[in-house]
This record gives C-alpha cells, structure tokens and sequence, in this order.
C-alpha cells in the first residue's frame, strides 16, 4: 500500500492500546488529529491467545477478558473522544506486533499511531518492542508517540 506519508492526508488510522498510561499518549494525540483533520480512527487491543492445552480450561476467562476489553474500549472513545464520536473497536488474539500489522493491513489504513514505553537494555531484550516490530514490518507509515 502506498499511504500518504503526510499526517494531513491520512483519512485512517490504527491506534493500538493497552490501556496502559504510555497507549494513553497516543490515543490522545489520534484524538486530536480526529478533531483538527476529521481522520477516521481505529482503536485496536490485543489479547493473549489461548494456549492450546489450556485452551478449554480458560475459555471462560479468555471470553471474560475479551468482554472487558471492549467495554473498556467503549469507555475510552467516550473519555476522549467525547459522546456521539464514531471510532471503531476492535479487540483480537494474537501476538501484539502481528496482529496490529495485519489490521493495518486489513483495514487499509494510512498509518499505526503507537506508543513507545522507552524501555532499553536489558528490559528491551527481555520483553522485546511491539512497537520497534510494528516499524518494522507494518504495510503503512507508522508515527511513534512518546
């Protein structure tokens, strides 16, 4: 896909989140950019899968967590973008990296907007970035929010 790489020209974009205080940035920043350009926003979580042989022992939490999420999906449009503001959501299993690229890709947005933790070091090793993944191998631009 050839997106614009001009913000101003973006008519979609993808916003994952984890509900996190650091995801918060860029849902805000996705937010304004709605307001000021009218861009049409795609608010994304990710869940965990289900392990295979835990599958069938956790399928009620699994489905618990999935419920969860997009009530607080729903709850996070209305406390930033305001009643009555058209945002789709849309929470999915997966790996967090492969699975935002793939809505991207899905979806034919112009760009991801993600956060970044900051983590470096030894944190960075260990716990890998989503967000450096998503740059990486994403079908569109992708605008880091800190």
């Amino acid at each position: 896909m050839n997106a614009p790489t001009n913000p101003d020209l973006w008519r979609k974009v993808l916003v994952p989140t984890d509900f996190s205080e650091c995801a918060s940035t860029a849902v805000h920043a996705a937010a304004a950019m709605h307001r000021k350009t009218g861009v049409e926003v795609l608010l994304l979580h990710v869940t965990e899968p289900a392990y295979q042989g835990l599958r069938v022992q956790t399928s009620d939490l699994h489905a618990q967590m999935k419920a969860e999420a997009e009530k607080s999906l729903a709850q996070l449009v209305i406390d930033v973008f305001g009643k009555g503001v058209t945002v789709r959501t849309l929470v999915k299993d997966g790996r967090p990296a492969e699975v935002i690229c793939q809505t991207a890709d899905e979806a034919k947005v112009d760009a991801i907007l993600m956060p970044t933790h900051g983590h470096s070091g030894l944190k960075h090793a260990l716990l890998g970035s989503v967000t450096e993944k998503v740059v990486r191998h994403a079908p569109c631009s992708v605008l880091v929010v800190r």
